[in-house]
């Protein structure tokens, strides 16, 4: 764990001289009254503390990465913190030891230190579990956000997935329809077979050219939804009519490509059309956050498979984008179908 605070550079270079300051104070304190402080506090001795600190604290850092290599926390993790409890205890109490000992041995000339070694031992056993808990409570919580990462990152994942699968998506029932709509009409009318070629074509590029498009115009949907009807409108002789309010500068507010054309497919799927009740979808804005098709309710009484397909995909690939939902209503004999506007920040690089 190199992002662990042990291998920070700062940490390892400030903490020593602030928690051997503290240590060695806090020594005097046991040994002495606070008004004594003054008299007893002695610069090497805190300079002592200081090294002491820095060479406990590397030691057991050490400790901790030769673990990291051999145990890891992946094998088993109530055996590992154990472990690492253990060495880095062993490690402080050695180091104190041994620096002890020399001061006392061979700077003051002490043979009799055992109360005092027995102080600093103490402490920084101490102060190892202290040491230890503060770094397996930022491990297993690096290791929490590392996983709910993943899990954004998998879901990021799962969403880009599905509005490219929304964009390139071809509607099967659409294309045998309209080619048994071209059969039936080359024995009827060569040139009308033409047309309906064209517009068909013209249905289709509209999917090719925006699958790499992040986001369409209201205009170039509704162009696409019009050319989409031209097909729709000779299987339903003409019954399925299409009208839309809104001010020239909205057309320009954004949603992803071929969101209108699904949502009329979806209308024209689940809706009893014909001359006497023919469907008559009106789009229009509600303020700045929607675009809805407004239609009167008609279901079809026969079960409809699948029948929130189109809804369902369309909300997945939004997804992506807002946390503004797609709103389908039922209300006094009709039906809103409501998508969230659109737009993508660009950002701007610096010169």
């Amino acid at each position: 764990m190199k992002n662990n605070f042990i291998h920070n550079l700062f940490f390892r270079l400030f903490s020593p001289p602030i928690y051997g300051l503290m240590l060695y104070i806090l020594v005097l304190l046991i040994n002495d009254r606070i008004g004594q402080l003054n008299e007893n506090f002695e610069l090497f001795e805190a300079l002592l503390c200081v090294i002491l600190t820095f060479l406990v604290f590397e030691g057991m850092r050490f400790s901790i990465i030769t673990l990291d290599k051999i145990y890891p926390f992946s094998r088993n993790i109530q055996f590992r913190i154990i472990i690492q409890l253990l060495s880095c205890g062993l490690v402080a109490i050695l180091i104190t030891s041994a620096v002890i000992s020399l001061y006392f041995i061979y700077l003051v000339g002490f043979s009799t230190f055992m109360e005092e070694l027995l102080i600093f031992s103490s402490l920084w056993l101490i102060t190892s579990i202290f040491f230890n808990l503060i770094y397996f409570s930022i491990f297993f919580l690096n290791e929490q956000n590392e996983t709910e990462l993943s899990k954004e990152v998998a879901l990021r994942k799962n969403l880009e997935f599905q509005l490219q699968t929304f964009k390139n998506e071809v509607n099967p029932d659409l294309l045998y329809s309209s080619l048994e709509d071209v059969i039936s009409l080359m024995h009827e009318d060569v040139d009308k077979a033409d047309e309906y070629i064209n517009r068909l074509s013209t249905v289709y590029r509209y999917t090719l050219d925006n699958k790499q498009d992040e986001l369409a115009t209201l205009k170039s949907e509704i162009t696409a939804t019009e050319n989409l009807l031209e097909l729709l409108n000779i299987t339903h002789n003409g019954n399925i009519q299409f009208s839309i309010e809104a001010e020239e500068q909205d057309l320009y507010k954004e949603l992803i490509p071929g969101t209108l054309p699904t949502l009329m497919e979806y209308l024209v799927r689940t809706t009893i059309i014909s001359n006497v009740q023919p469907l008559k979808v009106h789009c229009y804005l509600d303020g700045d956050n929607y675009v809805v098709l407004q239609s009167l309710l008609n279901e079809k009484l026969k079960p409809v498979r699948n029948p929130l397909k189109e809804i369902k995909a369309i909300q997945k690939a939004y997804s992506f984008y807002t946390d503004e939902p797609v709103v389908r209503v039922k209300a006094y004999h009709e039906q809103l179908l409501k998508v969230p506007l659109l737009s993508l920040e660009v950002e701007e690089l610096a010169d």
